[in-house]
C-alpha cells in the first residue's frame, strides 16, 4: 500500500534511533569555568551562563584575579573577583563494536565485530572499516582474502590439480575431479575413460559403489544423473544477503551486489548513512544531519541557526537583533550559537546586562531616578562635589564616596562652604576613601583612611546591623543606610549624617612657600634641606616650575638608628657623600602631584632619578614605598607637601648614611717655625694637643726678610684614616649588592672596602649580582638545594622562589604556575570555550584555560599584557617593563641602572673606568644613579672636566723673594726665578752678596691630594 511504502522508512528511522541511542556509553563529567574578573563589589550580581551552577553562590566570588580599570589612555589592573561556575558535560562516545556519530554496529556485529577475525575502526570518529587479519577478506572478514584457501583459519592451501576444491572458510579442501582423473589431488588419469563417451556436461569418473568399474557423472558446478547435467544456479539459493541482489555468471557462479542504501560485498550488506560518511555533505558548524533510512539523510539547522542554502549551511541567527538582552548603555553581539554578549560602553562597568557609569553620573542618576528611593534627597552634597572634585570622581579612581543625605547635611551650608573653595574640598575629601572599601570589607576591619591622609574607625552595627563611621578625633558616629552602590570608577555608601568637619593638621597655604611651612614639626628635614640647593629652590615663590616634596616629620627621623640624623645634618655629608649643591637626592617631583592621580601611579621618578612606588592599602591608606602619607596636598605657594610617618631612603642613596669605619691614629706634627727665644709663641695646628717637645730645626723668615734657622713645638694630633665598614665598598662606600646587612644575599663573599668595587664572589651554587639566583637552573631555595617544581617551562631560581616557572616559558601546551597542566581539545562540545581557550581534564574535570598570553574565565580570553598589573612583568622596580609578543616581554634597566633587567643595581659613574668624565685631577663625586659631579683636587681650578694648576705663588705669600717672580714648570710644580741681574734660588736674590741656601730647596710642590 502507498501508506505502508511511506511508513517503512519512518519505522526504520525509529528502531535505527532506538538502535543508535542504545549502542552510546557516553563519558560524563564535570565542566568548570570562571566568570570574567570584575570588581568585587559588582561581582556580586554576576551570573553563571545558562546551564551552569554557581559554586560562590551568595559571596563575591573568589578573590583570584585582577581586572582592566581604563583611566584616560591607560590601563590600572586593580584585584578582583569571579565566580566559579560547574555543570555536567557529557562526552558523547560509542560503546565498543560502534562507529560514527550514530554509533552504527560494526560488521559483524558489536559481540563480535568483523567475525573475530580483524579490527574495527570504532569510536564516533571511526569509520566502521574492518581491518582482516592475514588470510581473510570480506566486509566482515567473514571469507577468506583467496579462492583457494580453506579452513577456519584459512591457512591450508587447495592442492587440486585436475579437478574443483572445496574452499573457504567452511570448506575441507577436498577435491571433485574433472573427466578422466581420480586420486584425493585429481592428479591421476584414467585411460579407460577414452572408451566411455559421457553426454554434454557430464564426465568420466569412477563409480561410486565400485571403484573398479567406470560411470558418468555430472562436471562440478553441474547437477543431474550423469546422463542429463544441467548448471548449478547458486542464485535460486539464499547464497546472498538479504539486502544484496544474486546475479547468475555460469554454472555455479553468480555475484552478490548489495541494494541501494546498502553497502558490503554482498555477503554482508550494511545500510549507508550518509550522517556516518562526510557528515552527509552537510556543514558541520552550522546544520545537523538527519538519517532517514538506508541511503537516505537530509540537512536541517541547527538550533540557533535559520535559512539553509545547499552546500553552504545556515546562518547564525544574530540574538541582538530578535531578542536583545543587553543594557542601554552596553553593546550586543552573538559570540555563539544563541549566545549574546553584552559589554559595557567605554566608560560603563557591568555584566553587561547592567552597566554603571562613573560616580558622578550614578550619583546624579540616584538623585533624579523617577520614585526611586534616593530621588531628590542627595541634592546637596552633589551640588559641593560639582564644586570641588568633580572630575577626578568623573575621570579617576577607584574611590569609595561617603554621601551625606540632604537631611543628613543639616546644620551645613553649601553656599558657606564653598566660599573657602580649598576647605570645601578638604571637607569633600574627607568623604572619600582611596580604592573600593565596600561593607563586606569594613566589616573586617576597625581602620579607614580618607583621600587626606586622616584615619576614621569603623563600628559594627548594634540593634539595626547598619555599619558605623567616626573620623579619629571626631565627635560623631555616622551610619551606613544604604552600602555598596556600585559605580564605574569606584563604589557609594549613603549616610544618614555628614562627617565633621574638621581642620587639616597641616594647614595649606599658598602664600607661603615650601620651606617657610616647614617649621616646627618638620623643621629638622628643612635643615637637611638647607644643606642643599633644593632649600634655596624651594624658598622660591613658584613663579618658575612649581613641586611636589614628601617630607618625613621630625619624630620620623628621631626614629632612624642612631647616629644618622646626625650625619645627614653635619657638613661632612655634605662634602664626602656626594650631597654638593646641585644633588638631586631628595624625594623631590618637578610637577604638582594630586593625591587623586598618586593613587593611580605605580611609580614615579623623583629629580633623583630614584622610583617611588605608590600603593593603597584595602582600607584606603596610601603609602610610598611602604611608607603610610599622613597628610596628602598641602598646598604651598610654589607646590604640594605630603607628610610622611617614616623616612624615604631609596637603596642608591645609601651611601649618604654613615657607612664609614675610619681608623684614629696619633702622629706628631711641628707648630709654627719661630725665634728660639720665643719658642712657646710656637702655635700648634687646628686640633692638635701642644707637648713639651720642642726641635731647634726649622726656618722661618725674620722681619728683614731673610732666613733664619728657629724653633718650633712638637704638637700630638689624631689623624683619620679613611676605612669603609664591613658591607660597603668604594670611596662613598655604598652598601654591597644585597644590602650591607647581609651582603651578597649572605651567599658570596663583596669586594668591600675603599678600594672594593662591590663585585659579588659567590659561593659555589649561586650567581647573580647579588648571589640570589641559583646556578643550576633546576633548583631554589635560600641553599638552592632544592629541585624546581616546573615541569615545562623554565623555572624561576631565586633563593626566594617557591620554585614554579617564569611566566610566559611553558612549553608544549603546558599551563599553571608550574607548567604542570596538560591541556587538550574538548571534542565535540569545544565551542564552549573561547578560541584561545583549550579544554583542561583533571581527575574528570574539565575546564576552559585561557592558552599562554591570554587571561580571562575560559569562556573569553583577551591577549594579556605582561607589563601592567602590580607584578609588571617580574622586572625590577628600577626596570622598564617591554612587550615583545603575545604574553611575552623583555626586562630594561632603566637609565642609570645596570642588569638583566630583573636585576637591577644603580650605575656609580666614579668607579668606571672612565670615573665619570672627570679630568685625571678631579675627584668624582656619586650624585645618584648614573648621575656624578666632578669636582678639581686642591691646587687645580676648572669645571671638573677640564682642571688646571694653580699657581701657588699667591696662595704662599711670602714664600719668593720681594724681588723674584714665581713661574709654572709643570702640572703642579712652581718656581721662584730672580730677575735679571740678580743671583739666588728665587727665595732669596742677591747682587754681589753670599748665597744663602734655602734648606727647602728650589722647587716646591703645590699639588693635594685627598688621600
Amino acid at each position: 500500500l502507498p501508506g505502508t511504502k511511506l511508513l517503512l522508512p519512518k519505522l526504520d528511522f525509529f528502531f535505527f534511533f532506538m538502535f543508535s541511542q542504545a549502542n552510546r556509553c557516553d563519558k560524563k563529567s564535570l565542566l568548570t569555568i570562571r566568570t570574567e574578573c570584575q570588581s568585587c563589589s559588582l561581582n556580586l550580581g554576576i551570573n553563571c551562563p545558562d546551564g551552569y551552577t554557581k559554586v560562590t553562590n551568595g559571596s563575591m566570588g573568589v578573590r583570584d584575579c585582577r581586572y582592566a580599570f581604563d583611566i584616560r589612555k591607560y590601563s590600572l589592573y586593580l584585584p578582583g573577583c569571579r565566580h566559579i561556575c560547574r555543570k555536567d558535560h557529557v562526552q558523547p562516545q560509542c560503546c565498543p563494536g560502534h562507529w560514527g556519530p550514530n554509533c552504527m554496529e560494526c560488521p559483524g556485529g558489536a559481540r563480535s565485530p568483523c567475525s573475530g577475525r580483524g579490527s574495527c575502526a570504532e569510536g564516533m570518529e571511526g569509520n566502521g572499516r574492518c581491518s582482516c587479519q592475514d588470510g581473510f577478506g570480506g566486509t566482515a572478514c567473514e571469507a577468506c582474502a583467496h579462492d583457494n584457501l580453506f579452513g577456519p583459519n584459512c591457512s591450508a592451501v587447495c592442492s587440486c590439480v585436475h579437478g574443483v576444491c572445496n574452499s573457504g572458510i567452511d570448506g575441507d579442501g577436498s577435491c571433485e575431479c574433472y573427466s578422466a582423473y581420480t586420486g584425493s589431488h585429481c592428479d591421476q588419469p584414467i585411460p579407460e575413460c577414452a572408451d566411455l563417451l559421457c553426454p554434454e556436461n557430464s564426465r568420466c569418473s569412477p563409480s561410486s559403489q565400485d571403484e573398479t568399474k567406470l560411470e558418468c557423472k555430472c562436471l562440478p558446478n553441474y547437477q543431474g544423473d550423469g546422463h542429463y547435467c544441467k548448471p548449478i544456479n547458486p542464485c535460486l539459493q539464499a547464497v546472498c544477503h538479504p539486502h544484496a541482489r544474486c546475479t547468475y555468471l555460469g554454472p555455479n557462479r553468480h555475484s552478490c551486489t548489495c541494494q541501494e542504501g546498502y553497502h558490503g560485498d554482498g555477503q554482508v550488506c550494511l545500510p549507508v548513512d550518509h550522517c556516518q560518511t562526510n557528515y552527509g555533505n552537510c556543514s558541520t558548524e552550522s546544520t545537523v544531519c538527519i538519517y532517514d533510512g538506508p541511503g537516505q539523510s537530509h540537512c536541517e539547522c541547527k538550533e540557533h541557526y535559520h535559512n539553509y542554502m545547499p552546500g553552504v549551511g545556515c546562518s547564525m541567527a544574530d540574538v541582538c537583533e530578535s531578542k536583545n538582552p543587553c543594557h542601554r548603555n552596553a553593546n550586543c553581539s552573538t559570540i555563539a550559537p544563541g549566545q549574546p554578549k553584552c559589554t559595557c560602553q567605554k566608560g560603563y562597568v557591568g555584566d553587561g546586562s547592567t552597566c554603571y557609569g562613573n560616580i558622578m553620573e550614578q550619583l546624579r542618576e540616584l538623585n533624579t531616578e523617577p520614585k526611586g528611593k534616593w530621588q531628590g534627597r542627595l541634592t546637596s552634597f552633589i551640588s559641593l562635589l560639582d564644586k570641588t572634585y568633580a572630575w577626578p570622581l568623573t575621570n579617576l579612581g577607584p574611590f569609595t564616596v561617603l554621601l551625606p543625605t540632604d537631611k543628613g547635611l543639616k546644620g551645613f551650608n553649601v553656599k558657606d562652604l564653598l566660599v573657602d573653595k580649598k576647605a570645601a574640598q578638604y571637607f569633600v575629601k574627607l568623604h572619600i576613601i582611596a580604592g573600593q572599601m565596600s561593607t563586606e570589607r569594613m566589616n573586617n576591619t576597625d581602620t579607614f583612611y580618607t583621600l587626606t591622609g586622616k584615619s576614621g574607625e569603623i563600628f559594627d552595627g548594634d540593634k539595626d546591623n547598619q555599619i558605623k563611621l567616626k573620623l579619629s578625633g571626631g565627635k560623631k558616629k555616622v551610619k551606613i543606610i544604604q552600602g555598596d552602590i556600585v559605580a564605574s570608577n569606584g563604589l557609594l555608601h549613603i549616610l544618614d549624617r555628614a562627617m565633621d568637619q574638621m581642620a587639616p593638621t597641616f594647614e595649606s597655604n599658598t602664600e607661603q612657600t615650601i620651606m617657610t611651612m616647614l617649621q616646627l614639626k618638620y623643621s629638622k628635614f628643612r635643615s637637611l634641606l638647607e644643606e642643599t640647593n633644593v632649600g634655596r629652590v624651594l624658598e622660591e615663590d613658584g613663579a618658575g616650575t612649581p613641586y611636589t616634596i614628601f617630607v618625613p616629620s621630625n619624630e620620623a627621623l628621631d626614629n632612624m638608628k642612631d647616629g644618622t640624623l646626625d650625619y645627614l645634618l653635619s657638613p661632612e655629608t655634605f662634602t664626602k657623600a656626594g650631597l654638593m649643591p646641585r644633588s638631586k637626592c631628595v624625594v623631590l617631583f618637578s610637577l604638582q602631584l594630586e593625591v587623586a592621580t598618586l593613587i593611580l601611579a605605580p611609580h614615579i621618578r623623583s629629580l633623583a632619578n630614584q622610583f617611588i612606588q605608590f600603593n593603597t592599602t584595602s582600607n584606603g591608606q596610601i603609602l610610598a614605598n611602604d611608607v603610610a602619607v599622613e597628610d596628602t596636598e598641602v598646598i604651598a605657594q610654589n607646590g604640594r607637601i605630603y607628610t610622611l610617618s617614616g623616612v624615604l631612603v631609596p637603596p642608591s642613596i645609601m651611601p649618604i648614611l654613615p657607612h664609614r669605619c675610619d681608623e684614629s691614629k696619633r702622629e706628631m706634627k711641628l707648630g709654627t717655625c719661630v725665634s728660639c727665644s720665643l719658642v712657646y709663641w710656637s702655635k700648634c695646628p687646628a686640633n692638635a694637643e701642644p707637648t713639651a717637645l720642642f726641635t731647634h730645626r726649622c726656618v722661618y723668615t725674620s722681619r728683614v726678610r731673610s732666613l733664619k734657622t728657629g724653633c718650633a713645638r712638637y704638637c700630638n694630633t689624631t689623624v683619620q684614616i679613611p676605612r669603609c665598614c664591613q658591607g660597603f665598598y668604594g670611596p662613598d662606600c655604598t652598601p654591597c649588592p644585597g644590602g650591607f646587612s647581609n651582603p651578597c644575599s649572605g651567599n658570596g663573599q663583596c669586594a668591600d672596602g675603599l678600594n672594593g668595587n662591590g663585585t659579588c664572589l659567590c659561593q659555589a651554587g649561586f650567581r647573580g649580582s647579588q648571589c640570589q639566583f641559583c646556578s643550576d637552573p633546576n633548583k631554589f631555595g635560600p641553599r638552592c638545594d632544592q629541585k624546581c617544581l616546573c615541569l615545562l617551562g623554565t623555572c624561576d631560581s631565586r633563593i626566594d622562589s617557591d620554585g614554579a616557572c617564569l611566566a610566559g616559558t611553558c612549553r608544549g601546551g603546558s599551563a599553571g604556575r608550574f607548567c604542570h597542566k596538560h591541556t587538550s581539545a574538548c571534542g565535540p562540545d569545544a565551542q564552549s570555550c573561547h578560541i584561545h581557550a583549550t579544554c583542561e581534564y583533571n581527575n574528570g574535570t574539565a575546564s576552559c584555560v585561557c592558552k599562554e598570553g591570554y587571561e580571562g574565565d575560559g569562556g573569553f580570553c583577551s591577549e594579556v599584557d605582561p607589563c601592567t598589573g602590580f607584578a609588571s612583568g617580574r622586572c625590577s622596580r628600577n626596570a622598564e617593563c617591554v612587550r615583545t609578543g603575545t604574553g611575552t616581554h623583555t626586562c630594561v634597566c632603566q637609565q642609570g641602572w645596570t642588569g638583566d633587567g630583573r636585576d637591577c643595581w644603580a650605575i656609580d659613574n666614579c668607579l668606571l673606568p672612565g670615573t665619570g668624565g672627570c679630568h685625571v685631577n678631579a675627584t668624582c663625586l656619586y650624585v645618584g644613579p648614573g648621575q656624578n659631579e666632578c669636582e678639581c683636587k686642591e691646587g687645580f681650578r676648572g669645571n671638573g672636566i677640564d682642571c688646571e694648576a694653580v699657581t701657588s705663588c699667591l696662595e704662599q705669600t711670602g714664600q719668593c723673594h720681594p724681588l723674584a717672580t714665581c713661574q709654572l714648570i709643570s702640572s703642579g710644580l712652581w718656581s721662584c726665578v730672580c730677575p735679571e741681574g740678580y743671583e739666588g734660588d728665587g727665595l732669596l736674590c742677591y747682587g754681589n752678596a753670599a748665597v744663602v741656601s734655602h734648606p727647602r730647596g728650589r722647587l716646591c710642590r703645590t699639588m693635594h691630594t685627598n688621600s
